[in-house]
C-alpha cells in the first residue's frame, strides 16, 4: 500500500463506470487513432470497422460541428487535407461537408480519392453501438454540450467515453460545473509536470475518472504516479502515436523494440495505449508473456 499522502483520495463516482475500464479488468486495451486510417480514410466508419476488426477496445474519434449546427466526424478545423473538398468546418454546412469525398488514409493532396464521407456523430455511435467503446475527442469547447446532447439522444452512454484537458482552472470549473458532468463516462486529460507528480495528481480531486490520459517528460513520473493511479482505482492511459512527443515512446520506435516502448509502459502500469498500430500491439500482446 503507498504512503503517500494521496493514495487513500478516491472519489466516489457515478453509475456512468465503463466495465472496460474497471482495474479488475485484466486486459491492456488498445485505441485506434482516428480509426483504422492506415487502411480506410481516417475517421470514417470504415476506419471504425477496421480497427473494430484488427482488436482495437477503443476507438479514437474527433468532433466538431458545421455552421447549421450538425456535428461531424473531421478532425482538422478544415476539411482541405482529409477531403476532396475546402473550407473550415464551423463555416461550412452539412451538405457542402458532405458533398466532399474522404481522401485514403490520413489525406493529402496527393492520397487517393475514395468514394466515401465524412460521417456525423450520430452515424458514428450507430456503427459503434454495443460493438466498441469511441473516445470522444472534442475539438471544440463550444460544442461539448452539443456532442453530450446527441449521446443521450442515441442512447449511447454505454459506448462512449468524453475526454477533456483539466490541467488550467477554468477548465476544471467549468467541467465539473456542467449539467451534464457525472452523467456521461468522462476522461480527464492531464500534463504531468517533471517533478510535479503528486501536486498534479491533486488536479483530478473532485473528478469521478475511471482512467485518465497522461501526458509526460520524464518517464520517472510514470513509475511514480502508477501505484497512486492505481490506489484511486484510476486505469492510465498513454500515447505511443508519433505526433505525440511523449519523449521516444513512439510508434515507429515500438516496432522495432516493442518492449522497450509498449512493455516499459505496461511495466510502469500504464493500462491503455493509443497507437496506429492497433493491429501489430495486438499482436505483440497476444505473444508476450504473461
Amino acid at each position: 500500500m503507498s504512503s503517500s499522502p494521496l493514495a487513500a483520495r478516491a472519489t466516489p463516482r457515478d453509475l456512468t463506470d465503463l466495465p472496460l475500464l474497471d482495474l479488475s479488468n485484466a486486459t491492456i486495451l488498445a485505441i485506434a487513432h482516428r480509426g483504422d486510417w492506415l487502411d480506410a480514410p481516417e475517421n470514417s466508419l470504415d476506419a471504425i470497422d477496421g480497427a473494430i476488426a484488427k482488436g482495437a477496445e477503443i476507438v479514437e474519434i474527433d468532433v466538431q460541428s458545421t455552421a447549421d449546427g450538425h456535428l461531424v466526424i473531421v478532425h482538422d478545423a478544415t476539411i482541405d487535407r482529409t477531403t476532396t473538398g475546402q473550407g473550415t468546418v464551423s463555416e461550412l454546412d452539412l451538405a457542402t461537408v458532405r458533398a466532399a469525398r474522404l481522401r485514403a488514409r490520413d489525406g493529402g493532396p496527393t492520397a487517393a480519392v475514395t468514394d466515401r464521407i465524412v460521417p456525423t456523430l450520430a452515424e458514428a455511435l450507430e456503427a459503434a453501438r454495443g460493438r466498441v467503446v469511441l473516445n470522444l475527442d472534442t475539438k471544440y469547447a463550444r460544442d461539448l454540450d452539443a456532442v453530450v446532447a446527441m449521446v443521450k439522444q442515441m442512447g449511447s452512454e454505454a459506448d462512449v467515453l468524453i475526454k477533456s484537458p483539466i490541467n488550467e482552472a477554468e477548465e476544471r470549473i467549468a467541467l465539473r460545473s456542467a449539467a451534464w458532468y457525472g452523467t456521461l463516462p468522462h476522461m480527464p486529460l492531464l500534463t504531468l509536470r517533471s517533478g510535479s507528480i503528486f501536486e498534479d495528481l491533486t488536479l483530478l480531486d473532485g473528478f469521478r475518472a475511471q482512467m485518465i490520459e497522461a501526458k509526460f517528460t520524464d518517464f520517472a513520473d510514470l513509475d511514480l504516479a502508477g501505484p497512486e493511479l492505481a490506489a484511486r482505482g484510476i486505469r492510465v492511459w498513454v500515447n505511443t502515436l508519433d505526433c505525440s512527443h511523449n519523449l521516444d515512446f513512439n510508434d515507429s520506435r515500438a516496432l522495432g523494440a516493442p518492449d522497450a516502448v509498449w512493455g516499459r509502459l505496461i511495466e510502469a502500469g500504464i493500462g491503455a495505449i493509443q497507437t496506429d498500430c492497433v493491429e501489430e500491439f495486438k499482436r505483440w500482446l497476444a505473444a508476450r508473456p504473461r
